[in-house]
């Protein structure tokens, strides 16, 4: 992909990761689905694959990239290098995967990897990092660096004091307090509503910080049929209620645009 076209947004082009302290919370399918929306708004997309250990997006999207980010881990490319368009019209930097010979990321070649990515976002209306679940220290490297953070959690209890955990790792580690909380799952509205008080009322209590709420996706069995047959749901399923919850968050996240000189 070639991005000498611009280089005005640098600075400007927000940075969001879609984080989960437990596996399972649907983080990746909301990433997808977040991504087509925006998309579909007219909006320059790039999602990067974040886990540094078993990256699947490109196999949820159906893609057989021939580089991904091991091959930047290697120094055998760079990240422009393997950006890919996906057929849903935003673009990906494919996770590591099947490179079990190399070690794990230093703190040096994270940084390095996130300056680069900072440099190639640019060329993007909005960057979208798709992290492991988990508090490992490579997770919260990412988390840290992003300009904001959506935690996803479910109504499980484990997945609340897990997403918690995030919040709390975040703040006492890196002095960062700028999550929003995003509940998948919700068997209803009160249930979405009484989740993330648990999350909002604990951080508030303990932590001193304040997670806003971006938003609640309902349980949806189209929504869920969806991920078993590896199908995003807004186009699968545009109708449903799920997507129709992550319309309305799409519209949250999407960086206001300058307008146009008359």
């Amino acid at each position: 992909m070639n991005l000498n076209e611009t280089s005005l947004k640098i600075s400007t082009t927000p940075i969001i990761a879609m984080a989960s302290g437990k596996g399972g919370a649907g983080k990746t399918g909301m990433t997808l689905n977040l991504a087509t929306l925006l998309t579909q708004q007219g909006l320059k997309v790039l999602v990067f694959d974040g886990d540094m250990g078993l990256g699947n997006v490109d196999v949820q999207l159906g893609m057989a990239p021939n580089k991904d980010l091991g091959h930047v881990i290697a120094g055998q490319a760079t990240l422009e290098e393997v950006i890919s368009k996906s057929e849903r019209g935003f673009w990906v930097i494919p996770g590591r995967s099947g490179h079990e010979q190399l070690p794990f990321l230093t703190a040096l070649e994270q940084r390095d990897i996130l300056k680069e990515l900072r440099n190639v976002a640019g060329a993007f209306d909005i960057v979208i990092i798709d992290v492991a679940a988990g508090v490992g220290k490579e997770v919260l490297t990412l988390v840290e660096y992003a300009d904001r953070t959506l935690l996803v959690t479910t109504p499980d209890p484990s997945s609340i004091t897990d997403a918690y955990a995030v919040a709390k790792l975040l703040k006492v580690r890196y002095n960062k307090a700028t999550c929003e909380i995003l509940v998948n799952n919700a068997g209803s509205e009160a249930e979405g509503r009484m989740t993330y008080e648990k999350i909002k009322t604990a951080a508030d209590k303990f932590l001193g910080i304040d997670l806003p709420l971006v938003g609640i996706v309902p349980h949806d069995r189209q929504y869920a049929a969806a991920v078993k047959m590896q199908k995003i749901a807004t186009q699968a399923f545009p109708n449903c209620d799920a997507v129709h919850a992550l319309t309305t968050i799409a519209k949250k996240i999407a960086p206001k645009r300058e307008k146009q000189a008359a």
